[in-house]
């Protein structure tokens, strides 16, 4: 353990970023190492006969997340998360259960929204679920879809994505494209700056690329590389700025560009409502003039899951998820407290900094009518080094909501949370479980 022991030295967030992805490794593959011992069965086993799969993030694989980060931060908003790593079927079912089996699957979800950073409004949400090929059985559902939003103080978005299970789910391959508008309230960089309240208005608008290739290494291990482009302009509104307001003006207009990687390990049993399983994932993402960014900085993230069926109808999902930044990182792409439906209860952006860690656990309980309810309780802190991170800026937030399933067969669900921080609350709507 003594390979994450921080003196608070430069290199502090990269080391972070790279201790936290090494452990997550380390831990996920002695825990595969331990599945493969135990099998019975290497001829089951050749023939796919597992199941695993995949769990839920913040919307349909398509995930819109509505806050004031959603557009600088919409690649990282979309799911690009694995699904199911093995369809349901099993190996003895006939041709024609197989095929009724792999039909695709229509959702849309018109809802409302009331977000705490963007005012009250409308989303649109729509996707086709289906399978690339009907005598594949290991990958799960590919995804083709999209979703805009448009609030009352003016904000709106609108995106198309994609997500495709190639060759046995031995690629995953994964592209967005999006353009908005958002008006927010802009706060500053650090704890003391949220804490204040004082925030000035942003008009923040411009366009989003993601692409990314995952490619099936060994067992349930993927990695693969991806490449995103953002185009982003913002005004500041009003004259008189806080204290706190350290925002290089450089930044309110700008292209960046990055190339990076994507390493996961899932082993969920469902790719929108796990019931068991674990999923880790670790991104970073290296922007550089060499690849048309107008700054030069490392973005890093990982994130834990894991879910426990406690009864048939009840689950029991966990969640930890760290963000370490260097260099000349805008403002926008600073990590973001909120970020990914972490510690619902604030407004997203309002706490930002170099360094992020939360976690969060949530009760799941499908009742009849495809109705089903949630409880959740988490905690977040950001700061701008290891040594910096205290009791006394950790968030709580806490709350509950209730569930409709949209999709029966691959158990999609509309969300409508209530959450509380300590500056109040809000409702949160979604497409899929907050993670």
């Amino acid at each position: 353990m003594n390979a994450c022991f921080f003196r608070g030295t430069p290199s502090t967030r990269v080391r972070l970023a790279i201790c936290l992805g090494a452990s997550s490794f380390l831990i996920h593959a002695i825990h595969a190492q331990t599945e493969e011992q135990s099998k019975t069965d290497p001829a089951q086993t050749a023939q796919g006969a597992q199941t695993s799969s995949a769990p839920a993030k913040k919307s349909i694989p398509l995930q819109f997340d509505t806050t004031a980060a959603v557009l600088v931060n919409a690649p990282r908003a979309i799911d690009t998360g694995g699904q199911n790593l093995e369809y349901a079927g099993k190996a003895g079912q006939n041709k024609p259960e197989q095929k009724e089996g792999r039909r695709g699957e229509l959702v849309v979800a018109p809802f409302p929204i009331s977000n705490p950073a963007l005012g009250s409004g409308l989303v649109l949400v729509g996707a086709y679920l289906f399978a690339i090929s009907k005598n594949d059985e290991v990958s799960p559902d590919s995804m083709i879809g999209g979703g805009s939003f448009y609030t009352s103080n003016g904000s709106w978005l609108w995106g198309a994505g994609t997500k495709l299970y190639l060759k046995r789910d031995r690629f995953r391959v994964s592209g967005f494209y999006g353009q908005a508008q958002l008006h927010y309230d802009l706060y500053g960089i650090g704890n003391s700056a949220g804490n204040t309240g004082s925030s000035v208005p942003i008009h923040q608008g411009g366009k989003a690329l993601l692409l990314e290739s995952l490619i099936r290494m060994k067992g349930k291990l993927f990695l693969g590389p991806r490449y995103q482009w953002r185009d982003l302009n913002a005004q500041v509104k009003g004259e008189n700025l806080p204290p706190a307001f350290n925002i290089d003006t450089n930044e309110l207009q700008s292209t960046t560009s990055s190339l990076g990687f994507h390493f996961q390990h899932d082993l969920r049993d469902n790719q929108f409502y796990p019931t068991k399983g674990t999923l880790t994932d670790i991104v970073g993402d290296f922007f550089r003039g060499t690849f048309g960014s107008e700054f030069s900085y490392q973005s890093y993230t990982f994130a834990f899951n894991k879910y426990a069926g406690i009864s048939p109808r009840q689950v029991l999902a966990f969640r930890v998820f760290g963000c370490a930044t260097s260099g000349h990182v805008p403002f926008y792409d600073l990590c973001l407290l909120g970020m990914h439906n972490d510690v619902r209860g604030y407004k997203t952006g309002r706490y930002r900094d170099e360094l992020m860690l939360t976690t969060q656990a949530e009760y799941r309980l499908e009742l009849p009518k495809r109705f089903g309810l949630a409880a959740f309780f988490g905690v977040g802190e950001v700061a701008p080094e290891i040594g910096a991170f205290n009791n006394d800026n950790l968030k709580p937030a806490g709350g509950a909501g209730i569930r409709f399933t949209l999709a029966k067969k691959n158990h999609v669900n509309l969300r409508v949370d209530y959450a509380i921080g300590l500056q109040g609350g809000g409702v949160y709507m979604g497409v899929t479980e907050a993670f």
